[in-house]
């Protein structure tokens, strides 16, 4: 869709689709625009009733620190049975053959212990990643509702929606000609920029 602008002073641009062949139905793009910030505002609202009331991600990343402290002292406990293990090798308690079966299991295990720490750390930095993203999220949206009707620029009013959102779809399939026709039955699918775990 296309930003249509007109010469004439009391006319309002409108947004319509280039391809002459889509069935798209444009619209005025005061009422498209007035749509989106309207969404966002309750974005906004349900955004901070959400981030209050649910502080999953807080206890999620707390949860993991004690996840990777809890295997950290697993993997010392499992790291002093191997030098035991090769301590009673050369004290002649373990033979050889002992020792290979007890050291490579133990060793089998400090791999192990290894991996899930590196997998914890990694859900660590996507917990602490997604937690800072979301705590900025709710200052952008303020700024996008409260700044964008001040903006004239259509290419900064793009901009700052962009910093929200990563796209909108419009769909129109009816025409508003008739005086009781509703100017706003289109549906606009919007795409926020707002981070999963």
């Amino acid at each position: 869709m296309q930003r249509r602008p007109y010469n004439k002073r009391n006319k309002p641009a409108t947004l319509r689709c280039p391809n002459y062949r889509c069935d798209n139905i444009s619209s005025k793009l005061y009422i498209v625009e007035d749509k989106l910030i309207e969404v966002l505002q309750i974005w906004l609202s349900n955004y901070k009733i959400e981030y209050e009331k649910d502080n999953f991600e807080g206890d999620n990343i707390l949860l993991i620190k004690t996840s990777i402290a809890t295997t950290e002292k697993d993997l010392k406990i499992e790291t002093s049975k191997l030098n035991k293990v090769y301590d009673f090798l050369e004290s002649g308690v373990y033979t050889q053959e002992d020792f290979f079966e007890r050291s490579e299991k133990i060793k089998e295990n400090i791999r192990n212990l290894q991996n899930r720490i590196s997998e914890y750390k990694i859900e660590l930095q996507k917990n602490i990643d997604a937690q800072s993203q979301k705590e900025k999220i709710i200052p952008n949206l303020e700024n996008v509702v409260e700044l964008y009707n001040k903006l004239v620029n259509a290419e900064d009013k793009n901009t700052l929606l962009k910093s929200v959102i990563s796209k909108v779809t419009y769909l129109k399939t009816e025409k508003a000609i008739k005086k009781d026709s509703d100017p706003t039955n289109f549906e606009l699918h919007i795409y926020p920029k707002i981070p999963k775990i």
